[in-house]
C-alpha cells in the first residue's frame, strides 16, 4: 500500500474503527472479528451432508447425502458458508481446474441496504488468493426471499426454490464445470 493509502486508512479507521460483526465491538485494524467472538464461532467440520452441508451427528463418509437431498437431488455440488475466504481454503478440491466461483446474487433491494455482497467479497478474495475464476454474473435472482435466519432446511428450501436462474448467456457452456 502507498504511503498516502495507508494514512488515509489509519485516518478512516480512527473515524469508523472496524467492528466485529457479531458483537459491534471496536477490533483491531485487519482483524474481523474480536477474540471473544472467534472463539464462540463454530467451524463445521466434514461430518455434513454432501449436497446442503447440514452437519451429521457421525460421520457417515465425505459422498454422503442427507434424506431430504436424497429425496430432492440438488442441481449443485455442494454448498460451504464461511465468514471469511480463508476458512473456504480447506473446502477446496484437490483439482479445481474445473471449478468456478460464483456468488449467490442478492435482490436488489438488499444491495441498496447492505451496499455490499457478502459472498462476492468472499468469492473475490478467495479467487484472488486461488487463482481460481470468479465469475459474478452466473445466478440472477428472480424474487426476494424472506430472511433465512431461523427457518430450517425445508423452508429455506421452499424459500429459494425459484427465487434464482442460471444467466441466459451461460447457458450450454457449464456443462462438466463446478461451482463453488
Amino acid at each position: 500500500m502507498a504511503k498516502g493509502g495507508h494514512i488515509f486508512y489509519m485516518m478512516l479507521n480512527w473515524v469508523l474503527p472496524e467492528r466485529c460483526p457479531c458483537c459491534g465491538t471496536i477490533t483491531a485494524a485487519g482483524r474481523s472479528f474480536c477474540l471473544s467472538c472467534w472463539q464462540k464461532l463454530e467451524f463445521l467440520g466434514p461430518r455434513w451432508c454432501r449436497g446442503c452441508a447440514v452437519p451429521f451427528d457421525f460421520d457417515r463418509g465425505a459422498d454422503a447425502y442427507c434424506a431430504s437431498c436424497i429425496a430432492h437431488p440438488p442441481r449443485h455440488d455442494g454448498i460451504r458458508a464461511v465468514v471469511i475466504a480463508q476458512q473456504l481454503l480447506r473446502h477446496l478440491p484437490d483439482d479445481t481446474g474445473q471449478v468456478i466461483i460464483t456468488p449467490v446474487p442478492l435482490h436488489w433491494t438488499r444491495i441498496w441496504l447492505r451496499s455490499f455482497n457478502q459472498s462476492a467479497l468472499i468469492g473475490k478474495h478467495l479467487a484472488a488468493s486461488t487463482g481460481i475464476a470468479f465469475v459474478p454474473d452466473i445466478l440472477l435472482r428472480h424474487k426476494r426471499t424472506p430472511s433465512m435466519r431461523g427457518l430450517d432446511h425445508k423452508r429455506r428450501r421452499q424459500a429459494v426454490g425459484s427465487a434464482f436462474a442460471l444467466h441466459p448467456k451461460y447457458k450450454g457452456k457449464l456443462k462438466g464445470r463446478k461451482s463453488s
